[in-house]
């Protein structure tokens, strides 16, 4: 329920595997770890943040690479920006089979895009994350609610250079997607898209019967 979070239980591999788990997995532990099962309707964190490297399921580890300085504030950050709106919609849109229950494949994580710390100033968010990182978020459904998420969106606004206004429009959307709100599509509200479609020029009035003529007897 909180981005902050910690560890269930501590495990300890067979004999025989003892070797690939200190040599393999236990390197790829983070402190940082994004779910990589959803069920839409349900999910309330995306992105967690514990005080020690953890490996997890259903969560997948996340680690800067090398290179990027103060990983510990980026990591803050990024969980923080993971959690909100604009990175809810990325997630939804990389869904491609069971969508109100996905499986995402590492692929399709390591396309969720994150603000790059060299091109930008990650405080905002890590300043959210610090006051908002015990507080309980509501589930997606009810997102449009949520005070919390409404914070870290204002935070990732700031960050993106985008107009909170819009991010909050996402958040309306968001809960009113079919697998999110686990309700049928309400007619009452279109996508604007779909209402230009709708609204353009009719086809009343064009003669739209086909022309049976043989082609040979046209003059080329």
């Amino acid at each position: 329920q909180t981005m902050r979070s910690f560890s269930d239980f501590a495990t300890e591999p067979k004999p025989a595997k003892r070797q690939y788990a200190t040599n393999v997995l236990w390197p790829k532990a983070s402190r940082l770890l994004i779910a990589c099962k959803i069920r839409a309707s349900r999910i309330r964190v995306a992105a967690i943040h514990t005080p020690v490297p953890v490996l997890g399921q259903p969560f997948i580890p996340i680690t800067p690479l090398p290179h990027v300085a103060d990983a510990t504030a980026v990591m803050e950050a990024w969980c923080a920006y993971l959690n909100s709106t604009p990175a809810v919609v990325s997630l939804l849109n990389r869904r491609q089979k069971a969508l109100d229950y996905s499986d995402y494949s590492l692929g399709q994580l390591r396309t969720v895009p994150v603000p790059d710390p060299s091109k930008c100033d990650l405080a905002p968010l890590q300043v959210a994350f610090h006051k908002l990182g015990n507080s309980a978020l509501m589930p997606w459904p009810q997102m449009d609610k949520c005070p919390v998420r409404t914070e870290l969106d204002a935070a990732a606004a700031t960050v993106l250079g985008i107009d909170p206004a819009e991010i909050a429009d996402w958040r309306q959307r968001v809960v009113r997607e079919p697998t999110v709100s686990n309700k049928p599509p309400n007619p009452r509200f279109r996508d604007p898209f779909v209402i230009s479609l709708l609204s353009g020029p009719s086809l009343e009035g064009l003669d739209l019967r086909r022309d049976h003529s043989p082609m040979r007897d046209v003059e080329l």
